[in-house]
């Protein structure tokens, strides 16, 4: 075999062994989607918590209010589950989409390489056939030039069972990246099952509410519609909050598990107005303080010369409503225990004067109201 022919093979060996670089982006599950898969698995647990409270209200003959406020609570976090699994099919998708990309590009290429490697084989079969190794080894003019065409010999040896491991490989890579098409196209069935079946699900729970709806009283039926309306209100207040707490640290080791806190007001009773807010009636001039560490994100004031303070802890917003002579600025960070203004005074409808403050606590990240006293309990 002549110097050119050896040049020839290596440097086409050379330039394969470049080609056949592993893919590895295939093997990498998209961030965005397990953090969606996350979103989604806690839209299911919030709504699973609420079909549970809607079927108990059922068994125990609950008021019909209770059951429309319930059911309302389902079928909007229904709604964002579907969005949320929607969002979630959308990426999935697009992973389907890029798998097969990847599978075709490299069965090609798999296919382009064992011909080629076939043609290497047969050369050297033919080399070794009509000894031009050692024509090649014997026609050299020093023995330098010897030693420089015996290590020829050998680097293209070596590259050629490189080669072979590299498409073995390739060949391992295509067997895997079809196994992980098939794997994310059953998953992408299922999402689409369980889609039909919610969307109907969420068509039964409007039929349910209509029917219940219609069992109010007119007095009842308004006060519902208040409600809704400042729920509304409090969720819009929830997504502006959670921008507010975007990349907060402070506090972060609050949530929905700590326990044996203070009151916000030393020694004042407490009123259970829902789940995640509390009326706290104490004397005039007690202090109130921060329940946990935290940093002072909004300080609102209203024309009844009150404010409300609110205190990022990570991403959760304990909220102090009713205060006056309030000691904090936004922006401060603020301890456990640390005063952040005096219990307002005000009248209630029956015309009695009294000191008290509104106490909630909002989960930026859920739409599960948290329940406000878990977290004094000793």
């Amino acid at each position: 075999m002549r110097r050119e022919s050896y040049r020839f093979v290596a440097v086409v060996l050379f330039v394969l062994l470049q080609l056949v670089a592993p893919h590895d982006s295939w093997a990498q599950k998209s961030s965005k989607l397990e953090e969606q898969k996350q979103r989604v698995e806690q839209c299911k647990r919030d709504l699973e918590r609420t079909k549970s409270e809607v079927s108990e209200l059922k068994r125990q003959k609950g008021s019909a209010t209770q059951r429309v406020e319930r059911l309302t609570e389902q079928m909007n976090l229904r709604t964002s589950y579907i969005a949320e699994t929607e969002r979630k099919q959308d990426l999935l998708q697009a992973e389907v989409s890029e798998l097969n990309i990847i599978i075709d590009s490299l069965r090609l290429e798999l296919e382009h390489n064992k011909k080629i490697y076939a043609e290497v084989v047969r050369v050297a079969h033919r080399t070794y056939q009509h000894s031009s190794d050692r024509r090649y080894v014997l026609s050299s003019t020093s023995i330098s030039d010897a030693a420089h065409r015996m290590g020829n010999i050998r680097r293209i040896a070596q590259q050629r069972a490189e080669l072979a491991e590299a498409i073995k490989r390739q060949g391992r890579e295509l067997v895997a990246a079809r196994r992980e098409l098939d794997a994310r196209s059953l998953e992408l069935d299922s999402i689409g099952r369980s889609l039909h079946e919610e969307q109907r699900s969420l068509e039964r729970d409007r039929e349910e509410a209509k029917r219940t709806f219609q069992q109010l009283t007119e007095r009842e039926k308004m006060a519902l519609k208040e409600q809704q309306r400042q729920q509304k209100e409090l969720e819009k207040a929830t997504r502006e909050l959670r921008k507010l707490t975007e990349g907060n640290k402070v506090g972060s080791g609050f949530s929905k598990s700590t326990k044996s806190l203070n009151l916000p007001v030393e020694g004042g009773s407490t009123q259970l107005m829902q789940t995640n807010m509390v009326k706290i009636v104490g004397s005039k001039g007690n202090p109130v303080r921060s329940i946990y560490e935290g940093k002072v994100v909004r300080i609102v004031s209203d024309n009844t010369n009150h404010s409300t303070v609110m205190i990022a802890h990570g991403h959760y917003v304990s909220v102090y409503s009713h205060l006056s002579q309030i000691r904090v600025a936004e922006g401060d960070v603020v301890q456990r225990n640390e005063q952040i203004g005096v219990i307002g005074i005000g009248v209630d409808h029956k015309g009695t004067m009294s000191a008290y403050m509104q106490f909630m606590i909002i989960n930026t990240q859920s739409s599960a109201p948290m329940n406000v006293m878990d977290c004094f309990k000793k």
